[in-house]
Formats: structure tokens, sequence, C-alpha cells
């Protein structure tokens, strides 16, 4: 299965501001990272997805706050100005979903014996 435009917008009303030429860089840059993962293949196109969504979302500033009289809108900011995964939750999704397939995320035994 290969990661789509609809698939990606699916995932988000606000996606729908972006332009296909936009969101299908975005599908390409994604595509292209997760193809150096040493993954199973089934899970390349669920992590090009999150992935392309985590980079979509980071451009989509997002109303925090409206004030109807004297209109007033104030906007997030995109994230903590960088790229980190943790500035999106299609982001933290990624990381756990990569943190899932390498076993870092797998809950561990520590045993003492005395």
């Amino acid at each position: 299965m290969t990661t789509t435009l609809d698939r990606v917008r699916s995932m988000s009303k606000e996606f729908a501001s972006l332009t296909d030429v936009q969101l299908n860089m975005l599908i390409e840059d994604a595509t292209l990272e997760v193809s150096s993962l040493t993954i199973p293949d089934d899970q390349r196109e669920r992590l090009t997805r999150y992935l392309a969504a985590h980079l979509a979302s980071m451009d989509v500033r997002k109303v925090v706050k409206e004030k109807v009289d004297v209109i007033e809108r104030t906007y997030s900011d995109s994230g903590s100005g960088g790229t980190a995964l943790e500035s999106t939750s299609f982001g933290l999704e990624y990381q756990r979903i990569l943190n899932s397939l390498s076993g870092t995320d797998r809950k561990k035994l520590n045993l003492t014996v005395l």
C-alpha cells in the first residue's frame, strides 16, 4: 500500500488548507526518510503516513483563542520552532511505532538477587 494524499488528509481536517503539491512534497520527504529504516515492509506505509502528517501539521497554525467582540484571534506557534517529533501528536505516534518496532518500548524486568 502507498501513502496517498487522501490517506494523509483524512488524518486531520487542518490539512485541507495544504495544496496537493505541498502535501505530495511532504509525502515524498517522509517516504525517503522511512525508506532508509530497517523495518518490516507492512509498517512502511503507516510510518510514512504519520511522518507526513507530522510534517504537514508543523505548517498549520492552530487557533488557540478567539474573541468575538473586537474580533481577536490568537494562534499557536508551530511547535517548539524545530522539527522535533514531540511537537505534534503525529510525530509522537511515529516515534511510538518506531520504538515498538525496535523493541525500545518493551517493558523491562529488573531483578536483584540477594
